[in-house]
């Protein structure tokens, strides 16, 4: 009887242990799949446009996004007591391009375009036509935020136990997009746009941590989108002001 309880306790431990989630298995989970931008256009349809034509020239990608999701230890602490062990790991998530499926420039550039037929009272110039175009630069995309880990284990004479929980979150998703609408070669409408998102914190129980890591990844992308979206409608919106004033 002994030796079983012995053998219990030491597996407690084991299993544990084995769901502190550690920095680099976060990281390895969050850089496994890859989500997409696309997002539900919303905006007021205008039905009627006037005879004018832009056409989106170019979009320049400045932003430091790296290729893959980092995660990185920021502290963490073990407490073994005799009768009682806790822990707390807390760790900063950074968004990287292994997360997100679409290619951002092309995203942007043909989102645009989206929103330019849908809500613009103008129209896109596909046959690269018209006077009028305009130049897109990503001046800044980051996304990012803590992911916690804590958990306690006990046990005294016929008794133990243990628990353990990881938190996800919030993260917060900044993006900067300047554009320049071109008149031949006369730049005629400039502006830089920021957009702020910030995801929800995760903190239900998940059978594995990481279906938890798949959702923050998810919860970090649809960010971006939500924020590419907002800059998109801005653009219109101004350019919808300065046609019908000149």
């Amino acid at each position: 009887m002994k030796k079983l309880r012995i053998y219990i306790i030491f597996a407690l431990i084991a299993i544990v242990f084995t769901n502190c989630t550690t920095t680099k298995r976060i990281q390895k989970n969050m850089n496994s799949g890859q989500y997409s931008l696309a997002y539900l256009y919303d905006s007021e349809e205008k039905n009627e446009k006037n005879n004018i034509f832009v056409n989106i020239s170019d979009v320049y990608n400045y932003s430091n996004l790296s290729d893959t999701t980092k995660v990185e230890r920021l502290k963490g602490w073990v407490v073994p007591l005799l009768f009682i062990n806790v822990w707390r790991s807390e760790n900063q998530c950074v968004q990287g391009k292994s997360m997100i499926e679409d290619d951002i420039t092309y995203f942007l550039k043909t989102s645009l375009a989206n929103e330019i037929n849908r809500s613009g009272s103008f129209k896109t110039d596909t046959l690269n036509k018209s006077e009028y175009s305009i130049k897109l630069s990503i001046d800044e995309i980051k996304t990012a935020g803590p992911y916690v880990s804590s958990g306690y284990f006990y046990f005294a004479l016929y008794v133990y136990g243990y628990s353990y929980s990881d938190i996800a979150g919030p993260a917060i998703s900044t993006m900067k997009v300047n554009y320049q609408l071109y008149k031949g070669k006369d730049i005629v409408l400039e502006n830089t746009i920021d957009a702020r998102q910030i995801t929800q914190q995760i903190n239900k129980r998940y059978n594995n941590d990481k279906f938890l890591q798949r959702d923050y990844s998810i919860s970090m992308v649809e960010a971006v989108s939500f924020n590419i979206k907002k800059v998109n409608e801005q653009i219109v919106s101004e350019l919808n002001k300065y046609f019908t004033t000149h």
